[in-house]
């Protein structure tokens, strides 16, 4: 009984943190959404410029402020313009074949990404940021919750964006030569970064898969639906990925794998309590008719935590006075107005 009640404790003060975020958030959002937006565009160009950046000039610190702070009052569409200029012309500066790759491949994203997930850009932004810190199948289970299933594309074009400039990272000695016949190979290896790069392909069939199964789960009406949508959605990117890696022959990055799997299902856990907090013990089923159909409702209320009612207690008879002292004034004063 004791750890029944301790653990009640526990789920009663992370509601009560979780409503006054909320209340927070609410309040604040005119300066706290600047705020995410200069803190998500810090990451995003440190990251470039941590790992592509070849044009010195760029990667300064007025220059990256000023970008900075732009991107924290423009849409977030803006952010991803800005991002993608940015690693233009770092690869401009490493090799002008890369970065005509990278344009082409720019542009077919961008044309597509306007397309179909115009209002998903903080997806496309999160996915490289993820993938750097070894946390990448959060987005695909973050769409598969609370997003649309075609909100997937944002997620895809993310990776490859990651992937393209992994590969540049990884091929820096070979876009750096200045030997006349290595343009040819410069653009080679450019395309096959894009095109042959199998494990790119694995990860975005394996986020699709992802996306998809746990889309589908959640949708079902069965008790703590995202909670198995999480754990098989994490249970199949680790599987598929697993056996993905050892068809192409590196094992190495089973290690990593496994951490970020886990990783992924916490924070995928956590995005559950702050979205979708819900009172199974709780649940009603209820049945009516019309004329024309009958209803079967199954209804599951949300966890919450009751807001404690403020009493105004008197503790003096001289302050009663004053206040009937001061109501007959205000009487008297409306009387001469009359």
């Amino acid at each position: 009984m004791v750890a029944g009640a301790q653990e009640g404790w526990n789920v009663t003060v992370l509601l009560e943190m979780k409503e006054k975020l909320k209340n927070i958030y609410g309040k604040y959002d005119i300066y706290l959404k600047p705020l995410f937006k200069f803190i998500l565009a810090a990451g995003v160009f440190w990251i470039i410029n941590g790992n592509i950046g070849y044009m010195d000039r760029l990667k300064t610190l007025p220059v990256t402020l000023v970008l900075v702070l732009l991107c924290s009052i423009l849409p977030l569409n803006a952010m991803i313009a800005l991002a993608g200029i940015v690693v233009l012309l770092h690869l401009y500066a490493l090799a002008i074949e890369a970065a005509a790759v990278a344009f082409v491949l720019f542009f077919l994203m961008g044309l597509l990404y306007f397309r179909f997930a115009p209002e998903d850009g903080i997806y496309t932004v999160l996915m490289p940021l993820c993938l750097h810190f070894n946390i990448g199948p959060v987005m695909p289970m973050a769409i598969g919750l609370m997003g649309k299933a075609y909100s997937v594309v944002s997620v895809l074009f993310g990776t490859v964006v990651w992937f393209f400039l992994s590969g540049i990272k990884e091929n820096q000695a070979v876009f750096s030569s200045s030997l006349e016949d290595a343009a040819a190979s410069k653009l080679t290896v450019a395309m096959n970064l894009v095109m042959g790069n199998k494990e790119m392909f694995l990860v975005l069939a394996t986020y699709t898969v992802v996306t998809a199964v746990v889309f589908f789960i959640r949708n079902l009406s069965i008790d703590y639906a995202w909670t198995a949508a999480i754990i098989v959605g994490a249970l199949v990117d680790f599987v598929v990925l697993f056996a993905g890696y050892l068809m192409l022959g590196i094992p190495d990055r089973t290690i990593n794998l496994a951490v970020g799997s886990l990783l992924s299902l916490a924070v995928s856990l956590v995005l559950e309590f702050l979205f979708f907090n819900l009172d199974y013990t709780r649940t009603e089923r209820v049945q009516f008719e019309d004329d024309e159909y009958y209803y079967y409702v199954k209804a599951v209320p949300k966890m919450y935590v009751a807001r404690k009612e403020k009493q105004v207690k008197r503790f003096s008879s001289k302050a009663s006075g004053r206040t009937t002292r001061k109501q007959s004034f205000r009487g008297a004063d409306k009387d001469i107005l009359r």
